[in-house]
């Protein structure tokens, strides 16, 4: 029984084939793209970060809130296709990117009330009027028990998340910016918008963004 166990986990590994490609040789071009045109990007990212002479920041807010309150693995995924796109991104626009992993309310209450932080990114589950913490949801309601003791944000509110209608037509993030940047998704989104967005650094969500 353990042989046989064996075998066929040794044959899914090696043997199974994706299209004409079996996953052993799958695994060697992944690698060799990692390599080759990943990690010095990154690499890249990292030197600009460090020396993009700035007291402004993006705060980058990973929910690990996909299927549960414990999916610890989802924001490490999202910050590794992520970080290089948008690091340089940010560098653009005079501002580093910090990245909170499993963000939570209070993270993001933290963010809303420093003024270094200008630019605001959301990853995870969420709505017109809401975005799905770790811990719990954060809505309209939250901010506006605030309002007046924070102050206005001049960077970009960027949302990858689902935008349906809620109870509001306010958007939550036009609570908190006092420009009109902005941006969510017009409805519904799922896995192939975020990766859009990871590699272009938010074209397609500003592409096809909220009237």
């Amino acid at each position: 029984m353990g042989v046989g166990l064996n075998m066929s986990i040794y044959s899914l590994i090696f043997q199974k084939k994706f299209g004409k490609i079996g996953l052993k040789q799958l695994i060697k071009y992944l690698s060799i793209i990692i390599a080759v045109v990943y990690l010095p990007i990154a690499a890249v990212a990292y030197v600009s970060n460090l020396f993009t002479k700035t007291d402004k920041y993006a705060a980058i807010l990973l929910s690990a809130h996909a299927f549960s309150d414990h999916d610890y693995w989802a924001p490490p995924i999202a910050f590794l296709g992520s970080y290089p796109a948008w690091t340089l991104y940010f560098n653009s626009r005079g501002e580093k990117s910090d990245y909170f992993f499993s963000a939570t309310k209070k993270d993001f209450m933290d963010v809303l009330m420093d003024n270094k932080y200008q630019s605001i990114v959301f990853v995870g589950h969420g709505s017109r009027n809401c975005w799905r913490a770790t811990d719990t949801q954060i809505s309209n309601y939250d901010i506006d028990k605030i309002k007046g003791k924070f102050q206005l944000k001049h960077g970009e509110w960027i949302q990858l998340s689902c935008a349906e209608p809620d109870y509001s037509p306010v958007h939550m993030g036009e609570l908190v910016m006092a420009n009109n940047n902005v941006y969510y998704y017009g409805g519904s989104a799922g896995t192939f918008d975020f990766v859009l967005d990871a590699l272009t650094a938010f074209r397609h969500i500003k592409k096809n963004s909220h009237p």
